[in-house]
């Protein structure tokens, strides 16, 4: 009964190293007709201070696009990005559409490496891609 718990104990701790371990981090998302879904475009971002700035423009159907940004802090262990988590998202409005936006985000500390990544999706809710990651860290303003 003994090699019998341990052969347990042994699969239980694969298992967990396993479902734990560095890779893709999100819920399947949803296919759809690639010609009706919302669109980011002119991403530029930069670091100014503290501060991250994400400058583009929102495409897609006249009855409104809004975005969804998501952050995760790079994993120090493996060098991986962990869970990705809604930071902030806006609903979807006409006077959105093909207008250029600029979107300030308070990095707070110098001390993490940050990922964030954004969206459109518009009022009936299809998706557009993922933007490529966007890798920001504060800067020590006291230097």
């Amino acid at each position: 009964m003994t090699n019998r718990k341990h052969y347990a104990f042994i699969l239980l701790m694969a298992a967990v190293v396993l479902l734990s371990g560095c890779g893709r981090k999100e819920a399947p998302q949803p296919a759809g007709d690639a010609a009706s879904k919302p669109l980011l475009s002119d991403l530029k971002h930069q670091v100014v201070g503290n501060v991250l700035e994400l400058s583009f423009t929102l495409k897609g159907s006249p009855d409104g696009v809004g975005y969804q940004i998501d952050r995760t802090e790079m994993d120090p262990y493996c060098q991986c990005p962990g869970f990705w988590r809604r930071y902030d998202q806006r609903e979807p409005q006409a006077k959105l559409v093909d207008i250029n936006t600029t979107r300030l985000i308070n990095l707070k500390t110098d001390k993490k490496e940050f990922l964030f990544r954004i969206r459109a999706f518009d009022a009936i809710g299809n998706l557009g891609p993922w933007s490529k990651a966007i890798v920001a860290r504060g800067v020590d303003l006291t230097k």
